[in-house]
């Protein structure tokens, strides 16, 4: 898979890695550094790889902020490590919708009063094929339960979250403390719903999602290995191309996958540079559908394609500029852990062919965090690079 070299010995573990890459890739699963008294912000923190890369940091020492639109499932999933109590003071979860791009912004405001520092900023979250109301139906119960009904240790990892929701409302209703500058929408005094809904925004159908039978496509109680909802249906954004893709799903696309990492990093970038350690970083959480100098591209899924493409010229444009400061921004490809095809295409992958992707969701949160943990444990900071398998590749 990495090397594309040919084996005849099997590793234990990984069954389509030669025997050396293996033993590189398995040991970096267990990597860590000393993250000790700083603060990371990633946002997609609920699922996969943005759930593994946030227990590999607080498992480090670090503080963490995890965004994601569903943050009580979220927070009962984290409740349920084994090691949940040596590291949940320094789990804070907060509801955030980055198809709202005002509340990003206004979300980037709050953090930069609330916390003192920011070291690592990783934008993860990435909407790769669109899932309609259905898909997170489920959900929804558990987010609409109040706060003070919450478990104890729910409440623990959103009490900062909802400190953030009372501050919202105190600016609505006029009642905000006059030395708060937070800004709740452009030009407005309106709440910011991608904070205070960020659940009920899944709950908009477009026109097309209204024609799906949801209790056949999304069927009730059927969880897949990552505890998501089972998709049925029999095409998604996946395998469409040009002149297919609905033009609210492009716009989503961008949103999500570009538009809300740029705000991200133009809004904290400065509070990064509060302190100049010579070890912060950001990472870009990219794919290799976003590289130009690929000898074949497929003509599916356009749209995902370029807004892989724009993040990475984010890192390609403003890395050098912001390792003066000791910020260190890349952009990393996490290898191919998800088979993104719909279920029927990979289950008959599966039975003709016994098909896996060739990693798993530890691995891409291994190559998330290695910037940052091999930087620190080497001295030696990646900085303008597009990293694949560890190692920097053409752009």
């Amino acid at each position: 898979y990495i090397c594309k070299n040919k084996f005849k010995r099997l590793h234990f573990f990984y069954d389509a890695l030669c025997p050396t890459c293996a033993d590189f890739n398995y040991q970096k699963r267990f990597q860590t550094a000393s993250l000790a008294g700083q603060v990371a912000l990633i946002t997609g923190s609920r699922l996969k790889i943005g759930y593994q890369a946030t227990l590999m940091m607080l498992r480090a020492g670090a503080k963490v902020i995890a965004t994601t639109r569903f943050p009580v499932d979220s927070a009962l999933r984290y409740s349920k490590e084994p090691d949940f109590a040596k590291w949940s003071q320094r789990l804070h979860i907060y509801g955030l919708d980055l198809r709202h791009t005002p509340s990003v912004e206004l979300f980037c405001n709050f953090v930069s009063q609330k916390y003192d520092r920011l070291d690592i900023l990783i934008n993860n979250a990435a909407q790769t094929v669109r899932r309609p109301p259905g898909f997170y139906a489920h959900l929804m119960d558990k987010e609409n339960i109040k706060f003070e009904d919450l478990s104890k240790s729910a409440r623990l990892l959103l009490g900062s979250f909802q400190e953030c929701k009372n501050k919202l409302l105190a600016i609505f209703n006029n009642h905000s403390p006059t030395d708060l500058q937070l800004a709740t929408a452009w030009n407005q005094k309106t709440p910011g719903v991608g904070i205070l809904s960020s659940a009920k925004l899944s709950q908009i159908p477009y026109t097309h999602d209204l024609t799906l039978p949801a209790e056949k496509v999304f069927p009730q109680g059927k969880l897949d290995a990552d505890l998501q909802q089972v998709d049925l249906r029999k095409t998604n954004s996946w395998r469409l191309c040009l002149g297919e893709v609905p033009t609210a799903e492009m716009i989503e696309i961008q949103l999500v996958n570009a538009i809300a990492p740029f705000v991200l990093c133009n809004k904290l970038s400065e509070m990064m540079k509060r302190q100049n350690t010579g070890q912060k970083h950001i990472v870009n959480v990219s794919a290799m559908e976003g590289k130009f100098s690929r000898f074949i591209k497929t003509e599916r899924h356009p749209h995902t394609n370029m807004a892989k493409a724009a993040l990475n010229m984010l890192t390609h444009t403003s890395s050098r500029d912001l390792a003066q400061s000791g910020i260190f921004m890349n952009s990393v490809d996490t290898g191919w852990v998800t088979d993104e095809d719909p279920a029927h295409f990979s289950l008959r992958k599966q039975e003709q062919h016994d098909f896996q992707p060739p990693l798993d969701i530890v691995d891409g949160a291994a190559r998330v965090c290695d910037p940052f943990f091999d930087g620190i444990n080497t001295g030696k900071h990646w900085y303008g690079k597009f990293l694949k398998d560890y190692f920097p590749v053409a752009w």
